[in-house]
């Protein structure tokens, strides 16, 4: 036999060998969920874009069940693209970034009101003090829940 064909049927079979390592790879993850705990807060995307955001409750061979505003929502497992723990966002964090956006914006606007018009130059002092607790609270209220570790993907 020619090197090209010895070649060429190593290449083949390499390639075989590929695809059934990562399809059998596939099925593995789908099982691997039943390891998340019960509570855990997932995001799943489905095959038609939709999101969906719940608690973890169990995993079967053929769905997925989450506890979505106190009722258990079973999804297909042939229509879930991809399943991600949620990773939340601090809040503390946020809303530390919002008092920092807060403060410049309020120092800002004192500072433009004092070079505008005759305003008392303690004014940028006041809008520094306004603009703390409200870029606070702004920052804080923006906390969301973001996809993190991929549990599963088809």
């Amino acid at each position: 036999m020619p090197q090209i064909q010895k070649l060429s049927i190593c290449i083949l079979f390499v390639l075989s060998a590929a695809a059934v390592s990562v399809s059998a790879q596939a099925g593995d993850r789908w099982s691997q969920l039943a390891s998340v705990r019960a509570g855990t807060q997932l995001i799943v995307d489905h095959d038609n874009g939709r999101v969906v955001k719940g608690k973890f409750a169990r995993v079967t061979d053929n769905s997925l069940v989450l506890r979505v505003s106190g009722s258990e929502v079973d999804l297909p497992r042939d229509s879930v693209a991809a399943v991600h723990r949620s990773r939340r966002s601090s809040r503390l964090k946020r809303g530390m970034i919002g008092a920092l956006a807060g403060a410049g914006a309020g120092i800002g606007i004192g500072v433009a009101a004092v070079l505008v018009g005759k305003a008392d130059p303690l004014v940028p002092a006041g809008t520094l003090l306004i603009g703390i607790p409200v870029g606070a609270a702004i920052g804080a209220a923006t906390a969301s829940s973001k996809k993190g570790e991929l549990l599963y993907s088809r």
